[in-house]
């Protein structure tokens, strides 16, 4: 995207118009929430049933996710260890339990603790999404 939006800049900028400027604008921003997202680091699934005993919290998510994107902003500083962050577009496995846990949809972000598991979309989840990781423990 942040690609795209420097070629709708360039364009605006050797004469093509007002719209490429908006364009890249619109690009950039969608870049700028896009890399919210990509900065968390990605664990594989291998790992998910140890960190669940271990008391831990896994959400799966996946890039250009808005929701996804939010949750990684609501969770601030617990992004280290707290949860386990598993992109369902990294492994057939992954999508597969979202499947599971979601009636066959591949509803991202899934939050998933020993007890429960359910998809953050809302202000009442995204807090309950907090509550649940506030709750868990670091596995190691």
């Amino acid at each position: 995207m942040g690609i795209v939006g420097v070629l709708f800049l360039y364009w605006g900028l050797s004469g093509e118009g007002l719209l490429n400027y908006v364009a890249a604008l619109a690009m950039g921003f969608f870049a700028v929430r896009f890399l919210s997202t990509t900065r968390v680091q990605s664990r594989p699934v291998s790992g998910v049933d140890e960190h669940l005993a271990a008391g831990g919290v896994v959400v799966y998510w996946r890039p250009g996710c808005q929701y996804c994107a939010r949750l990684v902003r609501e969770l601030g500083p617990q992004r280290r260890g707290i949860p386990y962050w598993v992109n369902i577009w990294h492994e057939d496995e992954a999508a597969a339990r979202v499947r599971q846990y979601n009636g066959g949809n591949e509803t991202v972000p899934t939050v998933v603790s020993a007890e429960e598991h359910f998809v953050a979309r809302d202000r009442q989840t995204f807090e309950r999404a907090l509550a649940v990781t506030g709750r868990a423990r670091r596995a190691a």
